[in-house]
């Protein structure tokens, strides 16, 4: 067995299924994808109420003050197909470069 790629745990604390899930297998890692608790978030939404723009930041940082972290999200016929992200402030979100 290679380093890194047994799964044997005996002995050791069992791994959730959110664990699992969140195993990168090929890259021998754990996916960590959650926002803190302590951060604001601001919304944004088309005519259609489609989520257009989603925005986090630390409580209290104002919504023109950068160091926010800014998704962007691309809908075609009721679907999501794209989400991108930014750095900058919410009340630039639309002027951000996404990448």
């Amino acid at each position: 067995m290679s380093l890194g790629t047994g799964t044997d745990l005996s002995g050791a604390r069992k791994p959730s299924s959110v664990e699992w899930d969140g195993y990168e297998s090929d890259l021998f890692a754990h996916r960590f994808t959650d926002i803190p608790t302590n951060m604001q978030g601001r919304w944004a939404y088309d005519e259609s109420s489609n989520l257009i723009y989603a925005g986090f930041a630390p409580r209290g940082l104002a919504e023109g003050t950068d160091g926010w972290l800014l998704h962007k999200f691309t809908w075609e016929t009721g679907n999501c197909t794209k989400r991108e992200i930014a750095y900058g402030n919410w009340t630039g979100r639309a002027d951000a470069t996404y990448a």
